[in-house]
């Protein structure tokens, strides 16, 4: 039934999650959106505002942008809520360079993104912009796949006050107030100022999320050419701990069981659950911009960033072992205990851009960024079973990282007749140092000192041919490289080496009533790091290099507007090929003795060959929306390996919103929505890893969100 109802929604009318003019659409560049779109020969998608905000019930970004080409989307609550995350073309977080306003949001060190600490951070978002494949340099780290670029909104120009408030299943509950003063002091101010609190106590047992966050930005003008901007934006979570999945017996019996906080007596069995097996952590973000004009079409934006985060995991380990805690003198080899591993860090920096789009045939962009990250890592035993332990500040680790990075481009685009010529050159400086802080050794053995420094120089070509204004063909090439992350060095056993990437593009963009893309795409990897299928004890994905491999297919996707403001249809599907060429892993005798394995040509862990978005957006009677969202994802293995006993199922997912707006007078917005998630159950798991055996994430079933808005 499933692959006739796929088969079906592909042939011909596939409909998904309707575009409105302005929802995904292709745009000319600005300063605040970093990278050049809709003039280059890449692929972008732009998801504005008034997309964001249909579904922007309490979900995180990832779920919001489920629909997008090539996109996956999984999480730990199973709910959208609390820890989330997305990949594009089988590539995840750390292979996706995300900024906001240009300014990295990837952490420096493990190169993901935590969405968790960016409670509702849609709601202050104008825009999303996507580019899949290498794509154009822009500030932060080097696009290793794809790159996402998020702008915040600027202030409103006039006054306003906004109250939104949802509710769903697993008490999920989300409170938005949102203000802005309108334009003060003589015109040359604007604030806008936002605090959303979200709670959910998941769909995976114990899966708590409890969430706050705060935007405050302005925007001073001080003339027409000048202009400052200042943005705060802050986020504290706690959420219990969801990241250990289930194995295939447990996921059998009760799919909805989480084996973190488990208490368990001498004999092994299970009598209780941690109350505080938690992640805390909160995110302190400041951006100050100067926007100018300088004259003869000279535009330059420069901006000063600061994060300050600090957090920690709490967790109840059973028997632990005394010398990994550097305890082995209190006498008993093993005892229970509670530990908090702590993160301190700060990362500030600056990014510059100049551009000029009209030097005779000439369009040119400059960009020079520079930032640093330093992060204290340690450990504290906070309560031990055995002993009246009161030494809470006692680190059992200590250590810090700190990584400096400088990073410039320049690029240019020149126009000869229906031909545009593209060239890009971005060079990454990158020193990363990671050592003990006195007396901060593991004996565990979890951490070791690390100092690395590269050099990247990655350059970008492409040419665009304008068949007419509405049909358009391209073709790139681009190099990226990229240097390990933090668990690359702590959990091999030998050096990791830095990652290699030559992106070949082929592509085809016809716009109008009827819009389609169509791209043939070849990412050739030397040195991949990927996931092996097992993980560190905080659910982090252990990964190794994979000598030679590539990511190759064709995307595909169409938009079709049958009656104008009306009804909507579109569809967009990926089919690839994701592969070692050569596998070898590293494998272990009873005696002991390791040897190498080599597998051949294999398929790249959790990465789908078939992904696809497909539905409908339908007006039937005035204020009032229907929109159906269809999701599909071909069936994944956990392992390199390709074990028969470790594949994720394919699997169909369908949402159902329903929006009204009546009009009320002396009211600018009133709009009630009904969100119905995985419309016909079904049971499914987007995410899992491979260690001794298969290990899943499953999701939710049929959910409703239910919310209403007013803006006056």
């Amino acid at each position: 039934m499933k692959r006739s109802i796929f088969l079906l929604s592909m042939f011909g009318a596939s409909i998904l999650y309707a575009q409105e003019k302005d929802s995904i659409q292709k745009e000319e560049i600005n300063l605040q959106e970093v990278s050049i779109t809709e003039k280059l020969p890449i692929t972008v998608e732009k998801v504005t505002r008034k997309i964001l905000q249909k579904k922007n019930l309490g979900q995180d970004v990832p779920s919001l942008l489920n629909s997008a080409t090539s996109v996956t989307t999984t999480t730990d609550t199973g709910t959208g809520i609390g820890y989330s995350s997305l990949k594009i073309r089988g590539l995840n977080e750390q292979s996706i360079n995300v900024t906001l306003n240009g300014v990295p949001l990837n952490n420096a060190e493990s190169q993901g993104v935590f969405w968790v600490n960016m409670p509702d951070l849609a709601s202050s978002t104008n825009s999303i912009l996507i580019q899949r494949g290498v794509g154009t340099s822009s500030n932060g780290m080097a696009s290793f796949g794809a790159s996402i670029n998020i702008e915040s909104q600027n202030p409103s120009t006039t006054p306003f006050g906004e109250a939104n408030v949802s509710f769903g299943n697993f008490k999920t509950q989300k409170y938005t107030v949102q203000a802005g003063t309108g334009k003060i002091l003589n015109n040359k101010l604007s604030v806008d100022a936002r605090f959303s609190k979200i709670d959910s106590d998941g769909y995976i047992d114990r899966s708590w999320a409890d969430l706050i966050s705060y935007d405050v930005t302005a925007l001073y003008e001080l003339n027409e050419k000048t202009k400052f901007r200042f943005q705060n934006m802050f986020g504290k979570e706690q959420t219990y701990q969801a990241w250990n999945g289930i194995n295939q017996e447990t996921l059998d019996k009760n799919r909805r069981y989480n084996t973190s906080g488990e208490i368990k007596n001498d004999d092994g069995e299970v009598i209780d659950f941690y109350k505080n097996q938690t992640d805390n952590y909160q995110q302190n973000h400041y951006f100050l911009s100067w926007l100018q004009d300088f004259g003869n079409n000279w535009k330059s934006n420069f901006t000063v960033h600061y994060t300050k985060g600090k957090g920690y995991y709490e967790s109840y380990k059973n028997k632990a072992k005394l010398k990994d805690y550097k305890l082995e003198s209190l006498g008993d080899k093993r005892t229970d205990l509670v530990k908090q591993e702590w993160l301190d860090n700060d990362f500030y920096g600056f990014n510059l851009e100049v551009e000029n789009q009209k030097l005779n045939n000439f369009k040119v962009f400059f960009g020079l960024s520079a930032n640093e990250y330093d992060g204290d890592h340690y450990g504290n035993v906070v309560w031990m079973k055995s002993y009246n332990w009161t030494n809470k500040s006692y680190k059992y680790y200590n250590n810090r990282s700190v990584k400096k990075q400088i990073a410039a481009y320049a690029k240019v685009l020149y126009q000869l007749n229906k031909f545009e010529l593209f060239g890009d050159l971005q060079y990454r400086y990158v020193d990363y140092d990671a050592k003990y802080l006195p007396n901060g050794e593991n004996i565990s053995d979890e951490f070791r000192p690390f100092s690395d420094t590269f050099n990247f120089v990655n350059p970008k070509a492409g040419v665009n041919f304008k068949i007419n204004p509405t049909n358009t063909l391209y073709a790139s090439y681009g190099i990226s490289q990229r240097e390990p992350l933090r668990v690359d060095y702590e959990n091999n056993g030998q050096k990791p080496k830095e990652e290699f990437l030559q992106d070949y593009e082929f592509g085809y963009k016809k716009s109008g009533r009827f819009s389609m893309s169509a791209n043939l795409y070849y990412m050739d990897y030397r040195n991949q790091l990927v996931p092996t299928g097992r993980l560190n004890d905080v659910g982090t994905p252990i990964r190794e290099n994979s000598g030679s491999s590539y990511r190759a297919g064709v995307e595909f996707d169409a938009n079709y507007k049958i009656i104008p403001n009306r009804l909507n249809v579109f569809g967009n599907i990926t089919f690839s090929q994701n592969k070692h060429k050569n596998y070898q892993e590293e494998v272990w005798d009873e005696a002991g003795n390791s040897s190498i394995k080599a597998y051949g040509k294999t398929k790249i862990a959790l990465s789908p060959d078939v992904i696809s978005a497909f539905g409908f957006e339908i007006f039937p009677i005035e204020n009032v929306l229907i929109n159906l969202t269809n999701k599909y994802v071909g069936e994944q293995y956990l392992s390199n390996t390709e074990p028969a006993d470790g594949k994720l199922s394919s699997y169909l997912v369908s949402d159902m919103l329903i929006q009204y707006k009546p009009n009320v007078k002396g009211i600018k917005n009133l709009q009630f929505s009904f969100l119905m998630n995985n419309l016909f159950d079904v049971e499914y798991e987007s995410n899992g890893f491979y260690y001794e055996g298969a290990n899943y994430y499953p999701q939710a079933g049929f959910n409703i969100l239910a919310g209403i808005g007013i803006r006056f």
